[in-house]
């Protein structure tokens, strides 16, 4: 298997090698002392490559300078790549069916073409010779080969997440609020019941709410799960909520008119409702608002790690403040034992006592246990038992779970690392479909290729790994065992946003801040409704290589400029049906719609907003294009230009979307819905 083509560590050297070599022998009538420049940087990259592949390998060992010099290295690659990709597209237009007007503009742009890429490849030349010098002057070869040998995780090991649904000591405190909810007290009568459960993160809060919830909804006549999240868009949530209890929302509800909807829909009904990951009061407010109280049994469980929410959810309702505990050491032990071993009595007698020593650091998080289980399955040596337990804090602090989950992060491949810091492009709480975050993965050239199989089995069997390693989780289960789709735990989020910012990997715009440590920005996901001159500016400022942006229900998707981004692989503009969009937010939509056909290099479109009723004719120029997705909008005919995207593997449209009869030249198409 050769190495991943794109990490959040190395760049894109792997996929900008086969170009340079390419420019060298392809048909670009370069004047030789261009090839010649060429042929070195090659040589050089070529060689760099294999060392970063020993950095990317050994990421915890390296220090401030090894990081700096990695890290010039790696922005280096794009900068190249981009140049390369924007010769070569010059360079392949006006093809024989143009015109003499149309050949002799196309032939005086590529003399001009070559004569820029002259100039531009001694910039890039002089600026890869400074990181060879370093390279020599910090002596990184030689502080490579003194790393020591990485052990890789065993490859067989097992698919455990199923496991985590039942955890040990799970059964008490469910029986508990089970028997709370079923007795009616003359006191309390038939009136609602609430029961908040309040705990350190990592404790299994969701985990207690949710097989409460899949015990006893069957007894309710209608019952939804509701993520809140630290920084929660009511007006989706509220749609959320009235779409998972079998309800039309109409897009331009606001929140008023969403809680009567719900208000009426509930009044008549005994409902029971899991509120998960409340942050404050106000949120709680808003959702309360719109539960009656229609004394006929009506159940609802609220998760929060802050005290104060917990006690301001039950004030004024009968209930009680669950207050979750860690567990017990036996629990602790039953847990570990079956995670590693698969059973609870089948622990080595030789690492009994550093297993004891490594969960007494675990302090009964299950999640911390959960998650040190997953990096040593499958391992038997004492020694990295002894490794694992001299790398770790206290799990019960927000540095020792952080310690605790990095662990498990450098555990990975280097390839698995960058497709788990590309979900920090998804907001909290996302449910994020496993289809579209494999093709996303491919579109970003992520996936290694293996002979014998597709580039989505590969894709797959990565998403898998990282529900084995208990990094993902899981839901929406088919009849076949396969994830429909998986979400983030907040903690593993918290790493992965902080860890792609440290990388340059990619920019969260989150509220009025954004995280992002480079000059440029590589990736751009914005997840805020608003977002504050000042930060746009700093976007603009860095934006003119990004390759991925993804817009989550911003209303300034109107950012001028968009169509000048010539490097986009990723293009998302999703959730925005439900925010009741202005109409000038429409005109800047339907602008960059316009413009999605100068894109070149577009792999992935996805649009989903109901304002958007037509392609333009020109989307037939992104020859790239893998993934088409309008199921969200409210377009009814496809262009028929659509038959020149020979590259597109899936087609998602309405049902109501007519097809042009050029359909059936797209001779790559293997899904259409």
């Amino acid at each position: 298997m050769t190495g991943a083509i794109v990490s959040a560590s190395m760049g894109v050297i792997g996929t900008l090698l086969p170009k340079l070599f390419m420019l060298i022998q392809g048909e670009y009538k370069l004047q030789k002392g261009v090839k010649t420049k060429i042929a070195f940087l090659t040589n050089e990259l070529s060689s760099m490559e294999s060392l970063l592949v020993k950095l990317a390998n050994n990421e915890e060992r390296l220090d401030e300078q090894l990081k700096d010099w990695r890290n010039k290295v790696r922005e280096l690659s794009y900068d190249i790549e981009d140049c390369v990709d924007l010769f070569i597209n010059k360079m392949s237009k006006g093809g024989d069916t143009a015109n003499l007007v149309k050949k002799t503009a196309s032939t005086i742009k590529k003399i001009w073409s070559r004569r820029k890429i002259d100039k531009l490849i001694d910039e890039l030349k002089a600026r890869v010779e400074e990181e060879s010098e370093r390279r020599l002057r910090y002596k990184v070869d030689d502080q490579a080969i003194n790393f020591s040998k990485v052990v890789h995780i065993d490859p067989r090991l097992p698919a455990l997440y199923v496991e985590a649904e039942k955890l040990v000591g799970i059964e008490g405190p469910r029986e508990k609020i089970i028997e709370f909810f079923m007795k009616n007290d003359d006191d309390d009568g038939h009136q609602l019941k609430v029961v908040s459960i309040v705990g350190f993160g990592g404790l299994g809060k969701t985990t207690l709410a949710n097989q409460v919830y899949h015990k006893i909804k069957g007894q309710f006549n209608c019952s939804c799960f509701v993520p809140v999240s630290r920084n929660p868009n009511i007006t989706k949530l509220l749609a959320d909520m009235l779409k998972e209890l079998g309800s039309c929302v109409d897009p331009s509800d606001d929140e008023r008119l969403l809680i009567e909807k719900l208000r009426a829909l509930l009044k008549d009904k005994r409902y029971f409702i899991i509120v998960d990951d409340i942050w404050n009061t106000q949120a709680w407010e808003f959702i309360k608002s719109a539960l009656p109280e229609n004394n006929l049994n009506s159940r609802v469980i609220t998760t929060t790690r802050i005290s104060n929410v917990a006690a301001s959810c039950c004030t004024g309702l009968a209930g009680y403040v669950h207050n979750i505990q860690p567990l017990s050491d036996l629990q602790s032990q039953q847990l570990f034992f079956k995670r590693v071993f698969g059973d609870i009595s089948a622990c080595p007698p030789h690492l009994e006592e550093v297993s004891h020593r490594i969960l007494e650091k675990c302090h009964g998080l299950p999640l911390a246990i959960i998650s040190i289980a997953s990096l040593l399955a499958g391992k038997s040596n004492k020694d990295q038992w002894e490794q694992v337990y001299n790398s770790i804090n206290s799990a019960f602090s927000h540095q020792g779970m952080r310690d605790i989950l990095l662990l498990s992060y450098y555990d990975l491949p280097y390839n698995l690392k960058t497709c788990l810091l590309y979900l920090s492009m998804y907001p909290e709480d996302y449910r994020i479909k496993r289809k579209e975050l494999t093709w996303r993965w491919i579109a970003e050239g992520f996936i290694t290729e293996v002979r014998g199989q597709t580039m989505e089995q590969i894709a797959e069997s990565y998403f898998n790994e990282l529900v084995n390693r208990s990094l993902i989780q899981p839901i929406d289960i088919w009849y076949d065992g396969k994830a429909g789709a998986c979400r983030v735990h907040d903690m593993v989020l918290e790493l992965i946003v902080s860890l792609s910012a440290e990388e340059n990997f990619a920019c969260i715009v989150e509220g009025q801040s954004y995280s992002g440590s480079g000059h440029k920005i590589r990736r751009l996901s914005v997840q805020s409704e608003h977002v504050g001159d000042e930060v746009m500016q700093k976007i603009m400022d860095k934006w003119s290589q990004v390759r991925s942006i993804s817009f989550y229900g911003c209303q300034e998707q109107g950012i001028c400029h968009l169509h000048e981004l010539h490097h986009l692989r990723v293009l998302v503009l999703g959730d925005v049906n439900n925010l009741g969009y202005q109409h000038k937010y429409i005109d800047s939509i339907k602008k960059h719609i316009k413009y999605v056909g100068s894109f070149f290099q577009l792999k992935f479109l996805t649009i989903s907003s109901s304002c958007v009723t037509e392609l333009p004719e020109d989307i037939g120029n992104l020859q790239y294009l893998q993934t088409l997705n309008i199921d969200g909008t409210s377009v009814r005919k496809l262009p028929p230009s659509i038959g020149h995207l020979q590259k597109l593997v899936h087609l998602l449209v309405g049902s109501c979307v007519e097809l042009p009869d050029e359909i059936g030249d797209l001779q790559a198409l293997q899904e259409l819905s």
